[in-house]
């Protein structure tokens, strides 16, 4: 597995930019998109300019499985609180919110692996709006608390704070005269218990909020839970095939 570490140093004043890709560096690198122009071609054997490169290094992998048994996942998603001026992640006061021993500033990332199927123009909203409709068959979203120390995320530090989990009957087809399978069902009801909770974050790469990018970036974790009796592991070596950014007054799921 991949592993990504990336530093940055200047003897000259900071501008305003490397101030916020510092703040940004704090989770892992900004990333961006690979780029280049087509209005003509390169020969081989040429000096190519005006491409943008990751500085990261993700697989294409992620996993969900309960009591041994696989559940195949197919996309990687996260969700970030961001501040106000919506150019950074939140620092938000307690990770724990208020539950733990102590406050733990730092910052919240929901990490998400799932498969599911869009129904095109598939749900028509309370205001008559016809949007795409997304179900969910399976995929875990793991709610992180990354803890800042003097201006540092620590991901070595990094809490497990929530676990939600969907799965579905494998070995169901779909229905005659329907084209994609029901919704899964939730394993993490409101009283069921979720005890044992591990994460580990090897590395996290954010994409460029500034810019407004929704996909890229990476992830490399594992996470695993006893919920309800039974042993639950996911994790992720994959970029972001999306990626959501909300402010604090609109944190769902968080």
């Amino acid at each position: 597995m991949s592993r990504s570490t990336h530093s940055c140093s200047s003897k000259n004043p900071l501008s305003k930019v490397c101030i916020l890709s510092i703040a940004l560096l704090s989770l892992g690198v900004a990333g961006c998109q690979n780029t280049m122009s087509s209005s003509s071609a390169t020969p081989s054997n040429a000096v190519t300019t005006g491409l943008m490169k990751t500085q990261s290094s993700y697989a294409d992998t992620r996993y969900l499985t309960i009591d041994g048994k696989d559940y195949p996942v197919f996309e990687s998603a996260a969700r970030v609180v961001i501040n106000e001026a919506k150019n950074a992640p939140e620092l938000v006061a307690d990770i724990f919110d208020g539950k733990g021993k102590a406050a733990v500033p730092g910052y919240k990332v929901m990490l998400i692996v799932r498969t599911n199927s869009v129904a095109a123009e598939g749900r028509k909203l309370d205001n008559g709006k016809v949007i795409d409709n997304r179900m969910i068959h399976r995929g875990s979203k793991t709610l992180v608390g990354i803890p800042v120390v003097n201006g540092q995320a620590k991901l070595k530090q990094a809490q497990l704070l929530d676990f939600d989990i969907i799965y579905d009957d494998l070995s169901t087809v779909v229905a005659e005269g329907e084209v994609v399978k029901p919704r899964g069902t939730k394993l993490t009801k409101a009283k069921t218990p979720i005890t044992n909770k591990k994460v580990i974050v090897h590395s996290l790469t954010l994409p460029n909020i500034v810019s407004g990018e929704s996909a890229g970036g990476g992830i490399d974790f594992e996470a695993s839970a006893l919920i309800d009796g039974k042993v639950v592991k996911t994790g992720a070596n994959s970029a972001f095939n999306i990626f959501y950014t909300v402010t604090s007054d609109n944190a769902r799921g968080f």
